[in-house]
C-alpha cells in the first residue's frame, strides 16, 4: 500500500549478472613485419609458428587482433617458373594464417635489376599502429621488427598515451628502436616456444625397437642353423636307407 510491502502478484527482480568486458584488461595489438622476420629466422635455420608466436606474446592479456605485413607478386610481373613455385607455398603459407585468424595486409612487390623487393610495408604498417591508437583501440602495441625506421612511428603513439612493446630477433635488431620502446622481447631466448628447426633431424629408433631387431634377427640365425641340421638329418636317412637297400638287394641276390 505505501511501500512498505510487496503485492503478491509483483515479479521477483532478478539480479543483475555483472559480466567482465575485455576493454577493461590490457588490449595489444600485434604488429608482424615480415621481411624483419625471415630474415631473423632464415639466419637461425628455424621455421616460425605464427599461432605459438602471437600466444606467447598477447600472455594473459586480451588481444585485439595480430596483423601480418607482406609484399605478394602482382601478374604483371612475369615471374621466372622457381619464383611461381615459391609464390604458389607462400599464398598457401598466408591463407593457414587468416584461418587462425592473423589479419594479411600486402602491398605490391617491385621489380629491380637485383631481384624483387618490398616497399611500402613499413608505411602500411605504421599507418594501422597510428590509426587503431588514434581511435584507442588497443593500449599497447607489440612491434615485432628490428627496424630502426619505426622510432618516429613509436614516438607519436607513445605521446597517444600508448604502451609500444618490441619483439625481434638479435640478428635483426635495432638497439635505438629498442631503447625508444617501453619493453623489450628477445625471441632468441623463447625460440622453443614457437620455432622449430628448418631441417629436421631424423628421429632414431627407440632402444627398444633396436633390441626387437636385434632379437629378431638372432632367432631368425637359430632357426636357419637348426633348419640346416634338420635337412642333413634328413639327407643322411635318405643316405642310409638306400645303402641299407641296396644291402638288401645285394643279400637276396646271393
Amino acid at each position: 500500500m505505501f511501500g512498505f510491502f510487496k503485492s503478491k502478484e509483483e515479479k521477483k527482480v532478478q539480479p543483475v549478472k555483472i559480466v567482465k568486458v575485455p576493454y577493461k584488461q590490457e588490449r595489444i595489438a600485434i604488429f608482424i613485419d615480415a621481411g624483419n622476420m625471415f630474415f631473423g629466422s632464415n639466419y637461425l635455420k628455424v621455421k616460425i609458428d605464427y599461432k605459438k608466436l602471437i600466444n606467447l606474446l598477447k600472455r594473459d592479456r586480451w588481444l585485439l587482433r595480430g596483423y601480418f605485413y607482406t609484399g605478394i607478386p602482382t601478374a604483371d610481373l612475369n615471374l621466372p617458373a622457381e619464383y611461381r613455385e615459391q609464390w604458389k607455398k607462400q599464398k598457401n603459407f598466408l591463407n593457414e594464417l587468416q584461418n587462425i585468424g592473423i589479419k594479411v595486409k600486402t602491398m605490391p612487390l617491385k621489380k629491380t635489376p637485383e631481384g624483387f623487393i618490398e616497399k611500402g610495408i613499413d608505411i602500411l604498417l605504421a599507418t594501422d599502429m597510428i590509426v587503431l591508437a588514434y581511435n584507442n583501440a588497443y593500449d599497447t602495441a607489440i612491434l615485432v621488427s628490428g627496424d630502426s625506421d619505426y622510432i618516429p612511428v613509436v614516438e607519436m603513439i607513445q605521446q597517444l598515451g600508448k604502451r609500444v612493446e618490441n619483439a625481434s630477433f638479435k640478428r635483426t635488431s635495432s638497439y635505438e628502436l629498442r631503447k625508444v620502446c617501453d619493453d623489450f622481447i628477445l625471441l632468441d631466448n623463447y625460440l622453443d616456444k614457437f620455432t622449430e628447426p628448418l631441417n629436421k633431424p631424423k628421429t632414431e629408433p627407440k632402444k627398444e625397437k633396436i633390441q626387437e631387431k636385434k632379437e629378431s634377427s638372432l632367432l631368425d640365425k637359430l632357426k636357419k642353423i637348426i633348419f640346416s641340421k634338420f635337412n642333413r638329418k634328413e639327407e643322411n636317412n635318405n643316405l642310409d636307407k638306400k645303402t641299407f637297400n641296396k644291402q638288401q638287394k645285394e643279400k637276396n641276390r646271393i
